[in-house]
């Protein structure tokens, strides 16, 4: 039982394309998948450190890496990744939205164009390159995991923009899941609540007394902990899973 669970974790011969891959949650992501055997997609809107990113991937774990500059907001840009992808490594066969935009705003001092970044990236990014990737992975019965975040839940003043984008995004993911699910495409999301990474180092510094408080475990995130469970969703482990959102959150109860 135990070799057959091994298996199912194994990428060998699979393609997988993460966004917002530079650093941070992405990055531990790419870099887990290239451990488990598949050839990786780096994909960041910073296309050096993309790059970087790729190269240490690569030599770290021996596999075929590939970095991609991309603006996912923009639809031109996510069609333009996929075919890179296709044409440099063969096929696609994970999808990992990654990529996305918070920065902490009231909604009374914001205005459309601080909105615009925020759901470009977090929410249309997320439908840009889903569109783009779905022919391929309807050929080779592939996956796309999606991102939420506990903010959807509303208890995050100053993330109200950002909060919206994501629960749209566990909508999107029950929907879509439902829409391809014949043609063997699975479609799931997970749902980190606050992890350490360079984008949270201030936040988690300013309040690292209180932040444990609101998580069961008494510890906020660590990249690897949501990176176990994007390879497990992506996995033939879990192919029976399809259309959920997993929290991934070390148990979060806003006190």
């Amino acid at each position: 039982m135990l070799e057959a669970f091994e298996d199912a974790l194994d990428f060998s011969e699979q393609v997988v394309c993460v966004t917002g891959a530079a650093q941070g949650i992405g990055e531990t992501v790419a870099a887990s998948f290239a451990e488990a055997g598949a050839s990786v997609v780096v994909a960041d809107i910073d296309a050096d450190a993309a790059a970087t990113t790729a190269e240490a991937i690569g030599a770290a774990h021996g596999t075929e890496t590939l970095a991609v500059g991309v603006d996912v907001s923009d639809s031109d840009e996510a069609r333009a990744m996929v075919e890179t992808a296709v044409a440099e490594l063969g096929g696609l066969d994970v999808l990992v939205n990654n990529a996305g935009v918070a920065g902490a705003q009231r909604f009374r001092d914001s205005e459309p164009e601080d909105w615009d970044r925020k759901i470009g990236v977090s929410l249309y990014g997320t439908l840009n390159c889903t569109s783009a990737a779905l022919p391929e992975l309807v050929d080779r019965s592939g996956v796309v995991i999606n991102y939420a975040s506990s903010s959807y839940r509303g208890n995050d003043p100053g993330l109200a923009v950002y909060g919206a984008a994501k629960a749209a995004n566990r909508s999107f993911t029950k929907t879509l899941a439902k829409e391809v699910g014949s043609d063997g495409v699975r479609v799931n999301c997970v749902c980190p609540g606050t992890v350490r990474t360079p984008a949270t180092e201030a936040f988690v510094e300013q309040y690292a007394d209180e932040l444990p408080e609101s998580y069961a475990l008494d510890r906020i995130g660590e990249p690897a902990d949501v990176a176990a469970a994007v390879v497990f969703l992506a996995s033939d482990a879990a192919a029976w899973i399809t259309g959920e959102t997993l929290h991934v959150d070390g148990g979060y109860s806003r006190r």
